[in-house]
C-alpha cells in the first residue's frame, strides 16, 4: 500500500509539474498498474494544433504573433509569398505554422496562391506631356487651386512639372482642372 501511495504521488507531482510548465487544454485519463494494484490517474495533455490548409502571405511583411490580437507579442515577420500551414480560425485571426514557428496572423493577409508582383503600368500620355523633371518650388508659383489658374495649358504645365500638381487632377484621370480643360 505504501508503494502504491508513492507511485500515485509521483504521478500526481509529474502531472502538476506538466500543468505548470506546459499548460493544458485536453483532459486525458491514464491507467496505471503499480505492482499488481490498479489506479486511475487523471492527466492533462495539451492537444497538438491541426493545420488543414496551405496558404501564402499576401502582404509585403506580416507579423507572426503570440496571441490573436494586435497587442500580441511579435514572434517574427514573414515576407510576401511565404508558404504557411493554417489551422484554427478565431475572430479574423488564423493560427499558422511557418518557418518552424507557430503563431497567429490576421487572415486578411493570407491568400490561397502566391501573389504575383505588382506590375507598374504607366498612365497614358496626355497631349503636351513628355518625360520631364519636376521643377523646383521656386519655378512653380503658389497657384495651387484651379480657381487661381488662367488656362488649361497652364494647368497642364503645373500638373506635369510641380510637386503639388497632382492636386489639380481631382479624379485621377490625367486631366487637370476639369472646369478649365474640357
Amino acid at each position: 500500500m505504501r508503494k502504491l501511495f508513492w507511485v500515485l504521488a509521483g504521478i500526481m507531482v509529474l502531472a502538476a509539474l506538466g500543468n505548470i510548465i506546459g499548460g493544458t487544454d485536453t483532459p486525458v485519463t491514464a491507467r496505471v498498474d503499480p505492482a499488481g494494484g490498479q489506479a486511475v490517474v487523471r492527466a492533462d495533455i495539451p492537444a497538438a494544433p491541426r493545420f488543414d490548409a496551405t496558404l501564402f502571405v499576401s502582404a509585403n511583411s506580416l507579423n507572426l504573433r503570440e496571441a490573436p490580437s494586435t497587442s500580441g507579442r511579435v514572434l517574427t515577420s514573414l515576407p510576401r509569398n511565404t508558404r504557411v500551414l493554417a489551422g484554427e480560425r478565431r475572430s479574423g485571426w488564423v493560427l499558422i505554422s511557418a518557418q518552424g514557428r507557430i503563431g497567429w496572423v490576421s487572415e486578411r493577409y493570407l491568400t490561397g496562391a502566391p501573389v504575383e508582383p505588382a506590375i507598374s503600368v504607366p498612365t497614358r500620355n496626355q497631349p503636351g506631356y513628355g518625360v520631364v523633371q519636376r521643377q523646383t518650388a521656386a519655378s512653380c508659383p503658389s497657384r495651387r487651386y484651379c480657381s487661381q489658374i488662367g488656362s488649361c495649358r497652364e494647368a497642364r504645365r503645373y500638373l506635369a512639372n510641380c510637386s503639388w500638381g497632382g492636386a489639380l487632377d481631382g479624379d485621377g484621370d490625367g486631366v487637370p482642372c476639369e472646369s478649365i480643360c474640357r
